[in-house]
């Protein structure tokens, strides 16, 4: 009798555990099967395919138009059409479970889809520079000045909402809410704005804190892949990217 209730306490115990890392872990993932589908879509919306260059032009030209206009309406509608977000989140999964070909894949997607956005920018500036029209970017030349490290903060809790969102989502603004919230795309753009108006010494100045963004936006991605316990399915995860690769 003392054996078995003694056995029963520590059954109590041991769920009570599982039940407080569950919540720790905020894990959505009770079958590799989720994780495996996670994986296959984060590859599959990043994939350097005509579609994905389509709408990575149709925001840079809006973005670029937002800048010269100094919209923020119009800037707001590239930040939700831009599908930067997608090799980044791809990336910090890569970085999540260790897996060299996802992170490799991930980046080649996203460098990509930056030197295309910034081609594209650039390209609408100097063609519209050429024609006659007079702009003012001083209001963004400002902006981006700024090393306010509470932006960085905003970096790290939307890489980590990104993440959390896209993958527990219950309807669509919360991916929207995210897209606005990192918003890579207007930095970015004003790459390509600055290249068309010949202004070299500028870009080599705003560099630093767009990698410094960038970088926290993945620390914050990589963080939240962790919590939700993706390293526990490295093995069938390889496995999914292997996959995918190949396809």
């Amino acid at each position: 009798m003392f054996e078995k209730i003694t056995k029963n306490i520590k059954n109590v115990g041991e769920d009570a555990q599982k039940e407080r890392f569950k919540w720790w872990s905020f894990v959505p993932f009770k079958r590799d099967k989720k994780a495996r589908e996670a994986v296959d879509k984060l590859m599959e919306s990043s994939r350097l395919e005509p579609s994905f260059f389509v709408m990575s032009g149709l925001s840079a030209i809006l973005a670029t138009l937002g800048i010269l206009l100094n919209d923020i309406p119009i800037l707001i509608a590239a930040m939700v059409l831009a599908p930067l977000l997608n090799p980044v989140l791809a990336c910090a999964a890569g970085f999540a479970i260790n897996n060299k070909t996802l992170v490799w894949y991930a980046l080649k997607s996203f460098v990509g889809s930056v030197v295309f956005v910034i081609l594209v920018s650039a390209m609408l500036v100097f063609v519209l520079d050429n024609m006659g029209y007079d702009f003012d970017i001083t209001t963004y030349v400002d902006k981006f000045k700024r090393f306010d490290h509470l932006l960085f903060l905003a970096a790290f809790v939307s890489g980590f909402a990104g993440v959390y969102s896209w993958l527990k989502a219950t309807n669509a603004s919360n991916l929207v809410g995210v897209a606005i919230a990192v918003s890579l795309i207007p930095f970015v753009s004003f790459f390509g704005v600055l290249l068309g108006l010949q202004e070299f010494s500028l870009i080599n100045y705003y560099w630093q804190p767009f990698m410094i963004n960038l970088v926290t936006i993945l620390v914050g991605a990589t963080s939240a892949f962790l919590l939700l316990g993706f390293s526990r399915q490295k093995r069938a995860l390889d496995q999914e990217v292997e996959q995918n690769k190949e396809d």
